[in-house]
């Protein structure tokens, strides 16, 4: 099973003990709005309220390679708002060791 099948399973699963499973103890996620890194810890943190409550709408694997893995999803947030989001997973031991994150804001538009 691939980290992306991996992945997605915990997301479908709503198990964030999985999701920190997969990943490496000295995880940095660097955040695309600010540059600043947050550990796995915080990463975890940031994202079991989501997990619980929300699901990725889209996810899937552009790119897998032993060492690389980019994926790309639809995140809705609490407030009603939705952003893409495209991860760049660079993978150490199998598993996710450092995460570059783009997201743009995505505004429905109205048929006039």
């Amino acid at each position: 099973m691939t980290l992306y099948e991996k992945y997605a399973g915990a997301w479908e699963a709503r198990d964030i003990e999985m999701l920190a499973s997969l990943c490496h103890p000295n995880l940095e996620m660097v955040m695309h709005s600010s540059g600043s890194v947050i550990s796995k810890a915080e990463y975890i943190a940031r994202l079991e309220p989501l997990i619980k409550n929300f699901l990725p709408e889209n996810l899937r694997c552009l790119y897998e390679s032993e060492n690389v893995l980019v994926m790309h999803f639809i995140m809705p947030f609490p407030n009603g708002s939705k952003d893409a989001v495209l991860y760049y997973i660079e993978k150490k031991d199998g598993l996710i060791r450092k995460i570059e994150t783009g997201s743009t804001s995505i505004k429905l538009r109205r048929n006039k």
